[in-house]
């Protein structure tokens, strides 16, 4: 399995946690000039950016670790773009990263 397939799988599990948490996915891989998005999802009028990391093995470091600033920024100002083209208002923004690995599931919030 390549990292494009892994990462595509890990979408895929984290997608279906977040229905299973009574989210409605509202787009994936959303993209704009600032980066991309994995998974946009709203629920009870909050809307979600969730950034997805997913890692078979241990020695690559949590999916989590690899989600520094600079990515934050980047999801932060694409986040930014999704609202300002979204003609839909949300209570509240959300920003998490659910990381996947072959052995454990577990979303994070930042």
């Amino acid at each position: 399995m390549n990292t494009r397939q892994t990462g595509a799988l890990g979408e895929t599990l984290a997608e279906i946690l977040l229905q299973e948490k009574g989210y409605r996915i509202l787009a994936k891989n959303f993209r704009c000039r600032h980066g991309e998005i994995d998974i946009i999802a709203e629920r009870s009028s909050i809307i979600a950016f969730v950034e997805v990391k997913t890692r078979l093995f241990a020695s690559y470091g949590s999916g989590a670790e690899a989600v520094i600033e600079a990515k934050r920024r980047k999801i932060r100002k694409s986040a930014l773009c999704y609202l300002a083209m979204c003609e839909r208002h949300f209570e509240a923004v959300d920003f998490q990263v659910i990381e996947i690995s072959a052995f454990h599931l577990e979303g994070l919030e930042f």
